[in-house]
């Protein structure tokens, strides 16, 4: 015969295997998606349209920038190419870079060969310029430059080769040495190596594991004494994703012993925790389902953050079991409680329901996965716990008399609750509410060390501000070459004049076919540039005939065919800079054009304007996304507003009347005021997910304003439901106290809001019982 305890628990445990088995087969035929992109604001305008691409399939979203330090010269040298060619057999990258030894010979001549068609050559052919090339020459071959000159010089004597790869390291304080890049400067030696994923950069899955073959090349290069400084868009979001599982992971094993061990004291069984498992099991599983029917995927994030937003399912089971009365059988029960426990739960589901118009997909899902969780947890708690705990079943410990004295004493009195109310308020008018965080870069886990180190390899390696862009889209790769051309042109005055220090477009890199043709027509034909070359060399010591090689490249480069992006894809130096600004994506083409030092935005946007071109635009990062963020926020609030007075017509409804509404409501206000100023003390700024925290925190408190505020037989059955409202909110805090434990600047903010908003609910609640209640 099986002890009593493990017969109470053989039903409650039976449930548990098939809805996991349920669970098993469901999570096999619906997708989970790790896209971060989900919870990205929608864009409302053309620039912030093209900056949210930009993010989730940019290519400078999938760069990554290393460094390696820690050796000799010589030895850095060897390690960045051993790790860049283990780098290049993973098959991962689209483009690794890390100096000119990376070009072949063949691609070193492909670009040599159309130097004239790639960089502009007005007036290099007249005799002055070949005297001046000459002369260069000249004294070139007395220096320590005569080995490269003397392989170049004579088959470029107007330096445009030189000139050109010079222009393409832009502002980068880069070296050449030993065949790969070095930073430049008096410090301890630092290979520099680039590459790019060619995963998308909102897929953290596949970034982390980008990282991690960069790693794995490096250890396989022995590197002794030297180490590897690993930054860039995709690290981050890997090591971001890893931070946030590690925090949920200390954080669930923390909260859960916790929860754990005060379950067992006040019920004194394990059967408990089975029990209340079946709910919370249930609900995650009818979330996933209804997001899965509606998106036709499930968000990973919103998947996790649901299954705590669920936490709130284990609230019924919690009511039903300590509410019950002595020797009262656990269905008479549910069927008692039932049109409270209904009024509660459909309340906190509408409420969710508010999140699906927010403008976030992820928060979207999140708010239906919400509801259509609790609405199944409760109709479990309903109609499926009486059937799996017969009997008298789970019982709970009686509270120690003196916490039941200090309730006792605290509730039924108003005018505390005013205070407590008023004093929020007052903090509020003295020190403002808390701000709405409008930079998501404060969002992120990622240490200061590690975004400091990635601000200075984009600085050696050269890399321009982005805190303004030029967007262009065109139906081709030549539309868009041209169109980076004419906004070439616009800005050049600004460059002029100083307001604007640098410009990168992708016609810098690849000129447009219509400019490859005008430079080809402008080469003089070879007897003209025979007789030119001639009277350049007059007085000169160069013998005749030297020049061959240029006279034969300048006529080979009148019939060249015409260079595009697929030609140039092989070759690294040119592709480092062109990748991230010329890309095709579905059936169109985009091109990324990055300002530096502009002092004057309003001028730079005007010049754009200019143009009369809507395929080019003008994108203030930093505008555009405070635009984004405080429009959603707008649109969040509104339709939280919509939600609340839902929830208030509900209520109304189910409780015979406004007035009593605004009774149970009245603690939720007061808790969402507490919870405010509590987040402008604590020096918190406001996010989405503080805003689908406090909508948590409501549907949770709803139900302690709801029981508390019921008409009861006894004292009795008033002690036992306090009981009950007590045992939910504790074990609410030791799950999302937890989370304001985390490093994770989101996860604390959502542990912060919840805590201090549940104990405020809670406290107000009591305090707002009607005599006689």
């Amino acid at each position: 015969m099986l002890p009593r305890g493990a017969g109470i628990a053989a039903r409650p445990l039976l449930a548990l295997l098939a809805l996991a088995l349920l669970g098993l087969l469901l999570f096999r035929l619906i997708e989970i998606r790790t896209d971060m992109a989900d919870f990205l604001p929608p864009a409302e305008t053309p620039e912030a349209a093209f900056l949210l691409g930009e993010l989730r399939e940019g290519a400078a979203t999938t760069l990554l920038l290393a460094g390696i330090e820690g050796a000799e010269e010589a030895e850095l040298a060897r390690l960045s190419r051993a790790t860049g060619e283990a780098m290049r057999a993973t098959g991962r990258f689209a483009f690794v870079g890390n100096g000119t030894a990376d070009l072949t010979e063949a691609e070193g001549e492909m670009l040599f060969r159309y130097r004239y068609l790639l960089a502009p050559s007005e007036g290099a052919f007249e005799v002055p310029a070949l005297r001046r090339g000459l002369e260069a020459l000249l004294d070139g071959l007395r220096s320590s430059l005569s080995g490269v000159l003397s392989r170049l010089g004579f088959a470029d004597p107007t330096g445009i080769f030189m000139g050109t790869v010079k222009g393409w390291l832009g502002a980068s304080t880069v070296e050449v040495r030993r065949g790969v890049w070095f930073a430049g400067g008096d410090g301890p030696p630092r290979a520099l190596m680039v590459a790019r994923s060619r995963a998308l950069g909102t897929d953290t899955e596949a970034q982390r594991e980008a990282a991690e073959a960069v790693r794995a090349a490096f250890a396989g290069a022995e590197p002794g004494r030297a180490r590897l400084l690993l930054a860039g868009p995709g690290v981050f979001a890997a090591s971001a994703a890893a931070s946030v599982r590690a925090d949920v992971e200390r954080v669930s094993l923390l909260a859960g012993a916790l929860l754990l061990a005060f379950l067992l004291w006040r019920y004194r069984s394990p059967a408990m925790l089975l029990v209340a498992g079946v709910p919370l099991l249930a609900g995650t599983l009818a979330g996933a389902l209804a997001v899965a029917l509606v998106f036709g995927r499930v968000q990973g994030a919103a998947l996790g953050f649901g299954v705590t937003m669920l936490g709130v399912a284990v609230d019924y089971p919690i009511l039903l079991l300590t509410g019950r009365e002595p020797g009262e059988a656990l269905g008479a029960a549910a069927r008692r409680i039932w049109p409270t426990l209904r009024l509660a739960a459909a309340a906190a589901a509408l409420g969710l329901v508010a999140m699906m118009a927010s403008g976030f997909p992820g928060l979207a899902q999140l708010g239906l996965f919400g509801a259509a969780g609790l609405l199944a947890g409760v109709a479990v708690t309903r109609w499926g716990l009486p059937l799996l705990v017969p009997g008298e079943g789970v019982t709970a410990r009686p509270l120690p008399l003196p916490v039941m004295r200090a309730l006792g004493a605290a509730a039924g009195r108003p005018a505390l609750a005013a205070g407590a109310v008023a004093l929020a308020l007052g903090w509020m008018a003295i020190a403002g509410p808390p701000r709405w965080e409008d930079d998501i870069a404060r969002l992120s886990p990622v240490p200061e060390a590690d975004r400091n180190l990635d601000t200075a390899l984009r600085a050696q390696l050269g890399a321009p501000d982005v805190r303004h862009l030029i967007a262009i889209r065109g139906g081709t790769e030549e539309a868009v070459l041209r169109a980076s051309e004419r906004v070439a042109g616009a800005l050049a005055p600004l460059l002029a004049d100083g307001r604007l220090a640098g410009l990168d477009l992708p016609g810098r890199y690849l000129p447009s076919r219509e400019t490859q043709a005008a430079r080809q027509a402008a080469l003089p034909g070879r007897a003209a540039l025979e007789d030119r070359l001639a009277e350049a060399m007059r007085g000169l010591p160069f013998r005749p005939g030297a020049f061959a090689p240029f006279l034969d490249g300048v006529e080979a480069s009148r019939s060249l065919p015409f260079l595009d992006s697929a030609s140039l894809g092989a070759a690294p130096l040119i592709s480092t800079r062109l990748s991230p600004l010329l890309s095709h994506r579905g059936e169109g083409w985009h091109g990324l054009g990055l300002l530096a030092g502009a002092r004057d935005p309003a001028a730079v946007r005007a010049a754009v304007a200019g143009l009369r071109d809507p395929a080019v635009l003008f994108v203030d990062v930093k505008g555009e996304t405070e635009g984004m963020i405080a429009a959603t926020t707008r649109g969040a609030l509104l339709w939280c507003g919509v939600g609340a007075a839902a929830v208030l017509g509900l209520l109304a409804l189910g409780l015979g009347g406004i007035r009593a509404a605004l009774l149970r409501v009245a603690p939720i206000a007061g808790a969402v005021l507490v919870t405010l100023a509590a987040l402008s003390a604590l020096g918190e700024r406001l996010t989405p997910f503080h805003l689908a925290a406090l909508l948590l925190m409501a549907g949770v408190g709803l139900d302690y304003a709801l029981f508390l505020g019921r008409r009861e037989a006894d004292p009795e059955a008033s002690a036992r439901t306090l009981s009950a409202v007590l045992t939910c909110t504790v074990t609410t805090l030791l799950t999302f106290g937890m989370l304001a434990l985390c490093e994770t600047p989101v996860l604390r903010g959502i542990g912060l809001t919840v805590s201090v908003g549940v104990a405020a609910a809670f406290g107000l609640a009591l305090l707002l019982v009607p005599k006689g209640r």
